[in-house]
């Protein structure tokens, strides 16, 4: 085998790593973030805050609604009770009533909106409920069978790593240093030679440097550096 066929099978191995990390990446994220699953969760969540907030408002207004029916009693317990007799203390106490009873009706009207906007809420948390548990399954099914596809990924990784090693080993130094230059510097170190021209920047190689790469040395393209492979 020659020398630039090793280092252009080194080239497909270093391409199939970086795709391969990619890939393992990729599979990260999407074990640690799911976009139907978080919406569902987030609609569920803000839900059960939204309500136990109206559930909280309404026990609020409820308490004071309930002290001013004490009230409201109290003062209809002096007005017919026969306590008060003085016809002045009387028409302050039904003004008084009087304005009890409209705060009373202001609060009892808006607890009945309440009450229906709380009903109104249980209805859709339970829908969202059952989204939510639908979205976790998933999440969790599909977790499982990205895990076991890591692991794959794994373990073929691990093979193109030691099949890398092996090509490195069986490469000289100089050699290795050169194809690993030129690859951080264009991305691709190592181009077909196809009709004549170098594939890496599509100009037509001169005759020398075709005589060049059917021998057995290792050339680069005069143009753009990358070192030439003819198959």
């Amino acid at each position: 085998m020659s020398i630039v066929k090793r280092i252009f099978d080194l080239q497909q191995i270093d391409a199939t790593l970086l795709s391969t990390h990619q890939q393992l990446e990729e599979i990260r994220k999407q074990i640690e973030h799911n976009d139907v699953f978080e919406q569902a969760r987030q609609a569920f969540e803000s839900t059960r805050q939204m309500l136990a907030g109206l559930e909280k408002q309404y026990k609020d207004l409820d308490g004071e609604a309930e002290e001013l029916r004490k009230s409201i009693k109290g003062i209809d317990d002096k007005l017919y009770g026969g306590k008060v007799k003085n016809p002045k203390e009387l028409v302050g106490y039904e003004q008084e009533n009087e304005s009890l009873k409209a705060r009373l009706s202001k609060k009892d009207d808006v607890l009945l909106e309440l009450m229906d906007k709380i009903e109104a809420g249980k209805s859709r948390i339970a829908a969202l409920r059952q989204e939510f548990k639908t979205a976790e399954a998933e999440f969790n099914r599909l977790k499982d069978e990205l895990s076991d596809r890591r692991d794959k990924e794994k373990q073929d990784l691990a093979g193109q790593e030691r099949k890398r090693q092996e090509m490195n080993a069986s490469l000289e130094k100089p050699v290795l240093s050169n194809y690993q230059g030129i690859r951080a510097r264009k991305g691709q170190a190592v181009v077909k030679v196809e009709q004549g021209r170098c594939l890496g920047c599509r100009v037509t190689l001169s005759v020398s440097e075709l005589q060049r790469v059917r021998g057995a040395g290792l050339v680069t393209c005069s143009n753009c550096g990358r070192i030439l492979y003819l198959s």
